[in-house]
């Protein structure tokens, strides 16, 4: 396409050569042909074309402020001009090395751009490495610059870092994470693991019958005797719900509370998994709407014969008065399962998990998965950030929890790892002491959730490891 100068040149010529033939002027005939015979051969020679773009890197899976190396090459034909060609990188990618942008000259020869770059992957998530852009100008500005968009598409899976937890280094600390209770298998093969001691019953085995702890009662004048029973073969269930709600986002967009927690329940989930227990996974929002619980009509009201002759219809008349049905989505679930297939099916889901990603409140989603709750025993793992504005919503979530909650050893099943997240989002001095402050005032919460029947496990992801929190914490609370 012409620009608007080499029109406004072509009429001018044009005037000229018309006006030289009216009144016979070889002079004004030739000031119009040669702009004329100028534009033509600056026509016929074009402008660059970007013919191919090639990708020489492959689709790869790294984690999080791992480096990636890309290379592209760029085909480059038809005429003379300058190129400007621009490989478009996520957000959150940061350029260490080279440059994803080049501005080159081309004559007459076909030319091959190269454009290598490294980059810094910042945040998790799935990104497709695919549009290239450039713009071609002609070296005499006679046709309008071209800008397009060619496709060379890479894919690029940036992982959260989980944290293992495989052993604990200090022997004499009396804190471990808990385990789950079986699931409730009646009639399972037993195990070599020690459960407790009870009364022989019908059905049991002889063999069973502990008969030193038998002797001892004997001698007291209890005449029952007592048998070892052991644990049932059954996967024990761990449930993870993690928080993201609006506060959870309290930090920079690549490091804030969300991140850890994320890094958190995937540290929990490849623990658990490796110990042969069913983890079920859940996202839900703080911030949704406050559920009531399912909706039972307990005055109905009693309808007799009707005279469908003389009931009025009434028709809304404008569009005012109609309401659009609202589709709430429900929140995406991951029931338990076992093996490296669950274990990559939820950190699948992590990469996608963001600030909002879920439209239920915590009492909501438990509610939706009690059918696969019920009958399990289930270990509870709450992840969130507690504050004041927020305490009422988690204690919903636990009064719900005591509905499918059983107790290991004595001790409470339900745990509520809190990201304290106030370090992360302070950056001078003055803010970290403000953070301290804030850390400080939500202790007395603690207390009342710990008076709940709960276990709440601290971390503070700045200034302790994610180990370490686990290993100083008392599981009784």
């Amino acid at each position: 396409m012409l620009t608007r100068d080499t029109l406004e040149l072509i009429v001018t010529a044009i005037v000229y050569i018309v006006l030289g033939m009216f009144l016979g002027n070889i002079i004004l005939i030739t000031l119009g042909l040669a702009p004329i015979i100028f534009l033509s051969m600056a026509v016929i020679i074009g402008q660059p074309t970007v013919s191919h773009v090639e990708r020489i890197g492959k689709d790869l899976k790294i984690n999080v402020d791992a480096k990636i190396s890309d290379s592209l090459q760029i085909n480059l034909e038809g005429g003379p001009g300058l190129v400007t060609v621009s490989d478009t990188l996520p957000v959150s990618f940061a350029l260490e090395e080279g440059n994803n942008f080049k501005a080159v000259w081309k004559g007459l020869n076909a030319k091959t751009i190269d454009l290598s770059y490294t980059a810094l992957c910042a945040k998790r998530g799935y990104f497709d490495l695919r549009e290239v852009t450039y713009e071609v100008r002609h070296p005499l500005q006679v046709n309008a610059n071209t800008l397009g968009v060619l496709s060379s598409k890479r894919a690029i899976i940036v992982q959260p870092h989980p944290l293992f937890v495989r052993k604990i280094k200090n022997h004499k600390s009396v804190s471990r994470i808990p385990m789950p209770m079986d699931a409730l298998f009646r009639f399972g093969i037993p195990t070599t693991d020690f459960k407790d001691m009870r009364d022989y019953g019908p059905g049991d085995n002889y063999r069973d019958i502990n008969w030193k702890a038998s002797a001892k009662r004997l001698s007291r004048g209890n005449s029952k005797f007592v048998i070892n029973d052991y644990e049932k073969e059954g996967k024990k269930v761990v449930w993870i719900f993690l928080d993201s709600g609006v506060h959870m986002a309290l930090g920079t967009t690549v490091n804030n509370t969300m991140e850890y927690a994320i890094r958190a329940a995937l540290g929990f989930t490849n623990f658990y998994i490796e110990r042969d227990c069913k983890v079920g996974f859940c996202v839900y929002n703080h911030d949704a709407t406050q559920w009531e619980g399912p909706f039972t009509n307990r005055n109905p009201v009693e309808v007799g014969e009707l005279n469908l002759d003389q009931i009025e219809v009434n028709v809304p008349t404008g569009t005012d008065d109609v309401k659009p049905h609202i589709h709430r989505e429900q929140t995406r679930v991951l029931y338990p399962d076992t093996g490296k297939r669950q274990q990559y099916k939820i950190t699948r889901e992590m990469l996608y998990v963001d600030i909002k990603y879920s439209t239920e409140s915590l009492r909501e989603a438990i509610h939706n998965c009690r059918r696969y709750i019920v009958g399990t025993q289930p270990l509870f793992l709450v992840i969130t950030m507690v504050e004041a504005a927020h305490l009422q919503g988690i204690q919903d979530g636990i009064k719900e929890l005591h509905k499918y909650m059983g107790r290991i050893g004595g001790k409470p099943s339900i745990i509520l790892f809190n990201v304290q997240g106030y370090n992360v989002a302070a950056q001078t001095e003055a803010e970290k002491v403000a953070a301290g402050f804030l850390t400080y005032h939500t202790r007395p919460y603690y207390e009342i959730l710990r008076g709940m029947g709960c276990t709440v496990l601290n971390w503070d992801p700045i200034e302790e490891s994610f180990a370490n929190a686990l290993q100083r914490q008392k599981v009784s609370g």
